[in-house]
C-alpha cells in the first residue's frame, strides 16, 4: 500500500513539474467568465436627514473576452453583462414606497501580468479602462403615475487580482476579484465588487 501512494505521489509530482517545465502558449485567446457583482451607490443626497439610502440588489454577470498573450502580458477586449439590480423602500403610509432600477452592461480594454505564466498556478494582476452604458429607472408605487428614466454612457476603470491555473498548455481556469467604477448616473457614482471565474483558451 505504501509503494502505491509513494507511486501515485511520484507521477503527481512529476506531472506538476512538467506542467512547470513546459512552456504556456503564447498567441490569441478566448476567455468566459461568469460571477457576482456587489453595487455600491455614492449619491450625494444620502447626507441629507430625510433622504433614504438607495442600495441596490447584488446580482450575477457573465463576459466574453478575445485577447493576445506574449509571454507575461496580456491584452483584450471585453464585453460584460449584468443582472438589473434594483432597490425598494418603503414611505409611511403603508403600502406606498419608491422603486428603483438599473441596468448596466460595460466594453472594457483590459490588460494582465501573469506573474509566473509557466507554472501550473499563477498570480496575476490586471487593470483596464472601458466604456459602461447605464439606465436608470426610478417610479413610486402602488399607483405608477409617472416613470422616471435616465442613461448615461461613462468612462469606466477597473483594477484587480486573481490566479489562473493551468489545465495544459493551452487551456486555463481563471479566478479573480476586481473593483470597477462606471461613473456617474443622476447624480450618484455607480461602482461595484465583481468575483469572477472562468475559462481561457489559447490557440
Amino acid at each position: 500500500m505504501r509503494k502505491i501512494y509513494l507511486t501515485t505521489a511520484s507521477a503527481l509530482v512529476l506531472s506538476m513539474v512538467a506542467a512547470a517545465a513546459a512552456e504556456a502558449r503564447d498567441g490569441f485567446y478566448i476567455a468566459a467568465r461568469g460571477g457576482y457583482t456587489d453595487f455600491n451607490v455614492n449619491n450625494k443626497d444620502d447626507s441629507m436627514p430625510d433622504a433614504p439610502k438607495v442600495e441596490l440588489d447584488s446580482g450575477w454577470h457573465i463576459s466574453g473576452a478575445i485577447g493576445y498573450k506574449l509571454g507575461y502580458f496580456r491584452v483584450e477586449g471585453e464585453y460584460i453583462y449584468r443582472d438589473d439590480s434594483d432597490d425598494e423602500y418603503t414611505y409611511n403610509t403603508p403600502g406606498a414606497g419608491h422603486k428603483t432600477i438599473l441596468e448596466s452592461d460595460s466594453f472594457m480594454a483590459n490588460a494582465y501580468l501573469d506573474i509566473m505564466p509557466n507554472y501550473w498556478i499563477s498570480p496575476y494582476i490586471t487593470g483596464g479602462i472601458g466604456l459602461s452604458r447605464l439606465d436608470l429607472e426610478t417610479y413610486d408605487f402602488p399607483g405608477v403615475t409617472e416613470r422616471e428614466t435616465d442613461s448615461a454612457d461613462n468612462f469606466t476603470w477597473q483594477i484587480g487580482a486573481g490566479l489562473s491555473l493551468r489545465i495544459n498548455r493551452c487551456l486555463n481556469l481563471d479566478a479573480g476579484y476586481r473593483y470597477i467604477d462606471m461613473g456617474e448616473i443622476d447624480d450618484a457614482d455607480i461602482n461595484a465588487h465583481e468575483w469572477y471565474g472562468g475559462l481561457r483558451y489559447t490557440f
